[in-house]
């Protein structure tokens, strides 16, 4: 599937002009930024254009390689580039230029943060002879210093302070996002910077250290795992790229697994061994397993957060031993007693357990053990005009490919596909969970599909969280990518509402009305359509345009059959002092 290149209508290739590179031995900071970028391995790159950014755009008009998506707001450029670098392996690029440009991306950038994925931003600034006079936009006017803000919500922030400063300060940046525990970095560059001339530098990097474990403390945890007693792994975001490693000592222990819902799909759910998910929307296989006890707990890329958790569990803790594998040090103990630190990446540590652990016959239950409580009541065909969201999950999966990558967004709708989708691939689920932003779902379709253009891309959304991006359905048509938007609308901000009256027993009306979903997405260019009945989304799926992206307004009942989770329990618990 090819995807046009926005660029390449200005000069296309027949006639580039002749780059600066081969004109002079000197040539522009914002030419090297684009050159190091692509030797990288980064050939899309998301933002919206400003002044302050201007010559890194005008740089990248000489390389038609590289595709520049202009998105509809700086924040779901973020989110595109987070989805793609966790789908490719490589680090995001954003550009955006100064004042509201970058504080308008901030939400995607802590987004990431939490998410730990590496995304490198790249964003203009003022001149330097503007500094603390009022230039157009500036970042530090008025008291404001972007780097300062940024650095509270990014691995770490710079300022170039000279032209000549770019090539070492750009690879530092690269390489601090990819490195150790991923991240987002923030390069701020002033305009004059950029238009800088710069001689092009030979550098040399230290190469990368290998993780090498205490082989102590990879024996006792190895020891630990196989001594006699029930035995689970938790598997976390961390182990994403470490998929079959996890999977290899799984099947040799004959140990149950459950994963986080950010998790999701990192073990196979169709295998033998799995429970599910643990946490919010997650399945009741992984808390009847554990709620007969555990002595020994196998965490595996999991800060246990709060949603890791189902509300910080007791049941994870087990009468014997928790070995804990996570590549940031700093979170082991925060939340549970920590018997067995392995402080490495997730695929590093498995591949030390399992050098550790002789191959055995284990026997394997005859089929998963994950539950998904489908019954009569959340697969029954509705009357009237709406369906029940779980048989829209179900439907919707039913009639797509194996392979198809699934979206999600924050709301009721993540609970509804956390619990009802069967992910059988480690890259299958994005959810940029980590600060639970509405408006990442879509965006995050949209660099799923530039990363991945063979494979088909749903959105799994509700009308809340679209309505804050709708804008983006048209950057959708305008790349004319065949993504499923499947909207489950039940026409209010289902989340608040239905927490609010399980915690107060009353709500205030949250709904959305007036929001025309399918006459928006036909504006931007999308074919959409509204979908009462069951039978009416395999039909639309097999008439979807190959061109542009089809818009399911699928009209669900409020509440109906919501997984329940620990979350409004902790609300609960946190607000009883204000209503008693």
């Amino acid at each position: 599937m090819h995807y046009p290149n926005r660029n390449s209508s200005t000069h296309p290739p027949s006639a580039l002009p002749e780059t600066r590179r081969a004109r002079d031995h000197r040539y522009r900071a914002a030419d090297y930024i684009v050159e190091a970028l692509q030797a990288a391995g980064v050939d899309t790159l998301f933002g919206i254009p400003g002044g302050s950014i201007a010559p890194v755009y005008d740089a990248l008009l000489e390389y038609p390689d590289i595709n520049v998506v202009t998105t509809r707001h700086e924040t779901s450029a973020v989110f595109a580039a987070s989805a793609w670098a966790r789908l490719t392996g490589k680090v995001g690029v954003v550009l955006v230029t100064s004042g509201p440009g970058i504080l308008n991306a901030m939400n995607g950038i802590a987004s990431a943060r939490t998410d730990s994925t590496p995304v490198l931003i790249l964003a203009g600034e003022a001149a330097r002879e503007g500094f603390g006079r009022g230039a157009v936009q500036e970042g530090s006017a008025y008291g404001l210093n972007i780097v300062t803000m940024a650095t509270q919500i990014c691995k770490a922030a710079f300022e170039l302070s000279s032209s000549e400063a770019a090539p070492f300060l750009l690879q530092h940046a690269l390489r601090t996002a990819s490195s150790g525990q991923p991240g987002p970095v923030l390069l701020s560059v002033p305009l004059d910077i950029l238009s800088g001339l710069i001689n092009r530098p030979a550098i040399a990097m230290e190469a990368p250290v290998p993780v090498k474990l205490a082989s102590d403390d990879v024996e006792s945890a190895a020891r630990a795992l196989k001594a006699p007693g029930r035995k689970v792994i938790l598997a976390g975001s961390g182990a994403r790229y470490a998929s079959a490693e996890l999977l290899a000592l799984a099947e040799r222990l004959g140990c149950s697994v459950m994963t986080t819902p950010k998790a999701k799909g990192v073990f196979p759910e169709d295998h033998p061994l799995a429970l599910g998910v643990f946490g919010m929307g997650g399945h009741p296989s992984t808390s009847a397993f554990l709620e007969d006890g555990i002595d020994v707990l196998l965490a595996v890329g999991t800060s246990f957060n709060e949603v890791a958790t189902d509300g910080w569990s007791k049941d994870l803790i087990p009468r014997r031993s928790l070995i804990h594998i996570e590549v940031n040090g700093a979170t082991i103990g925060k939340v549970y007693a920590t018997d067995i630190a392995l402080v490495a990446p997730a695929d590093v540590a498995l591949r030390g357990l399992l050098d550790s652990i002789p191959e055995t016959e284990s026997s394997l239950p005859a089929s998963s053990q994950l539950s998904y409580a489908f019954d009569a009541k959340t697969l029954e065909v509705l009357t009237g005009d709406t369906i029940s969201a779980p048989r829209a999950l179900w439907e919707l999966q039913a009639c797509l490919p194996e392979e198809t990558i699934y979206t999600t967004d924050s709301g009721t709708n993540l609970f509804f596909a956390i619990h009802y989708l069967k992910i059988r691939r480690a890259d299958a689920f994005i959810s940029l969970l980590g600060l639970g932003s509405m408006g990442s779902g879509l965006p995050a379709a949209l660099g799923a599909q530039l990363a991945a253009p063979d494979r088909k891309v749903v959105a799994v959304l509700g009308d809340g969280g679209l309505s804050m991006v709708a804008g983006e359905l048209s950057t959708l048509a305008a790349l004319k990518l065949p993504i499923v938007v499947a909207v489950l609308n039940d026409q209010r901000y289902g989340m608040v509402e239905f927490g609010m009256k399980a915690i107060f027993g009353r709500s205030p009306d949250f709904e959305m009305a007036p929001f025309d979903v399918v006459g928006v997405a036909r504006s931007c260019g999308a074919k959409a359509l509204t979908i009462c009945k069951a039978e009416e989304i395999s039909q639309a799926i097999a008439e979807a345009p190959c061109d542009r992206p089809l818009v399911l307004d699928i009209r669900i009942e409020c509440g109906l059959g919501l997984p329940t989770n620990k979350r409004f329990q902790q609300i609960t618990k946190n607000t009883q002092g204000m209503v008693n």
